[in-house]
């Protein structure tokens, strides 16, 4: 199973909760071989006033991870496909090709941690868990995705301070949905830089915007997902955005998009 993981906060039975989840199952799911859910909750022995986890036990939950890892690959070919932590607990969700042995191989890799925990399992052919909890909605997704630029963007030693010039990518089915996306947006501060059609594309009238904004991470939160749910209600994508890379090193380890001084987020699948 590919790997690929992520993390973001949100609010799961209206409290707030910290999911880690591999984003790398997606294409793959729902697997028929892998039709078991199986789970384990850990209760927290030092959990923070809001419920999530603290850096006091951080070691203790990877090692206990990495535990209930082998054991259920060994015991029920389980992959692990998220975490949540949340009300003083972390919960696992493996899927696993069968649930034999299940309780006995989770009693025996937790056995002298000094941590309470309850465990159980069902049938979720259709991977529900997975797709309708552990998965990100599209909003959260591109959180996750800024995240990931601007994190690439700092280890090639971008301090991502002050202001500059961000533009984003925008596309519509129409090109009445295209004007009626910029009328929305332009008390915004945004220019338009250009504007194209891609006549093969699903949705082929598209948009460049820019402006110059803050790099702060919540404030590019902000911008993207104004943007996103305007484009939405517009019949369009929101397709990513680009911005010039300040650093004194800018050979990336991963070639961007556009020229060598600049990085660009794109639309993910």
């Amino acid at each position: 199973m590919p790997d690929d993981w992520n993390s973001y906060l949100c609010n799961v039975n209206d409290e707030l909760a910290s999911v880690r989840v591999n984003l790398g199952l997606r294409a793959k799911v729902p697997d028929p071989g892998y039709a078991w859910l199986l789970w384990v909750w850990v209760y927290l022995k030092q959990p923070r006033t809001d419920g999530l986890s603290s850096g006091e036990e951080a070691q203790a939950l990877w090692s206990l991870e990495d535990a209930l890892v082998a054991a259920l690959a060994n015991c029920c070919s389980a992959v692990l496909s998220g975490c949540i932590t949340t009300c003083g607990r972390r919960e696992f969700y493996f899927y696993g090709s069968s649930a034999n042995g299940f309780e006995h191989e989770v009693s025996k890799a937790l056995r002298g941690s000094g941590y309470q925990f309850d465990c159980d399992k069902q049938k979720d052919e259709g991977w529900t868990q997975y797709l309708n909890v552990l998965f990100p909605s599209e909003e959260q997704r591109q959180v996750i995705e800024n995240r990931r630029l601007m994190d690439l963007m700092k280890e090639r030693g971008d301090k991502l301070e002050g202001t500059r010039e961000v533009s984003h990518w925008v596309h519509f089915k129409e090109k009445n949905g295209r004007m009626a996306f910029w009328n929305a947006v332009e008390g915004s501060g945004y220019r338009v830089v250009q504007e194209f059609e891609r006549l093969n594309d699903e949705c082929p009238f598209w948009v460049v915007l820019a402006r110059r904004q803050k790099m702060a991470s919540a404030a590019m939160d902000e911008a993207v997902l104004e943007l996103f749910r305007k484009s939405k209600t517009n019949n369009g994508e929101y397709d990513g955005w680009e911005c010039e890379l300040v650093a004194e090193q800018v050979e990336p380890k991963e070639k961007p998009v556009g020229d060598s001084g600049s990085y660009r987020r794109s639309r993910f699948s």
